[in-house]
């Protein structure tokens, strides 16, 4: 893997927020909902609007807002369901946050409070991604080992790196979230 690729990732690193600039947002003691929507989409790759949100109410994944006001607690759902419902279904992410705090419209029952699970996320992922180079570098080598008896042009070679590359962090993508989703569904809530 040459230069060009490493910069090409970091590139695609750099233009993402990290999870933790949502942390402030979650001192605040209530947000409207077209607040919650823009600081969900600062820290998260998905698209969001006010209606996903309000359907999320609808559906009972969150509780109804105070006043047309979401507490943090709620918003620290939001940004969670938002960023895992590409991952996994809507139900799947109820059925993991409801593992730790049974309950999404009951902050009752909670065994840490949705504020605080989310900073520990938060922190957690943007650690992840300050190591993903140390990853690449396990990458670099697999696909150089696997092209060395390969001769073609340099341009081929680019392109087939390129390729490979991609494949190989879909396929990690996956493996990650096949462990994810069966871990998940042998738990019990």
């Amino acid at each position: 893997m040459n230069l060009k690729h490493l910069q090409a990732i970091r590139n695609v690193l750099n233009d993402l927020e990290p999870k933790q600039k949502a942390l402030p947002y979650l001192e605040l003691d209530s947000m409207m909902l077209a607040q919650v929507v823009e600081v969900a989409k600062r820290v998260s790759q998905n698209d969001i609007n006010p209606t996903h949100v309000q359907n999320w109410v609808r559906r009972k994944y969150l509780p109804n807002p105070l006043k047309r006001k979401y507490n943090r607690e709620q918003v620290a759902n939001v940004l969670l369901l938002n960023d895992l419902r590409d991952i996994l279904s809507l139900e799947e992410v109820s059925h993991l946050l409801g593992y730790v705090n049974e309950s999404l419209l009951d902050t009752s029952d909670d065994r840490i409070n949705p504020t605080k699970l989310y900073r520990y996320y938060s922190e957690i992922f943007d650690c992840s991604q300050l190591d993903w180079e140390r990853s690449l570098h396990g990458l670099e080598k697999d696909v150089e080992e696997t092209l060395a008896e390969e001769e073609m042009p340099e341009e081929d070679r680019e392109k087939v790196v390129t390729t490979l590359v991609i494949l190989n962090l879909l396929a990690r993508a996956n493996l990650y979230k096949q462990i994810a989703k069966r871990w998940l569904s042998s738990l019990e809530t």
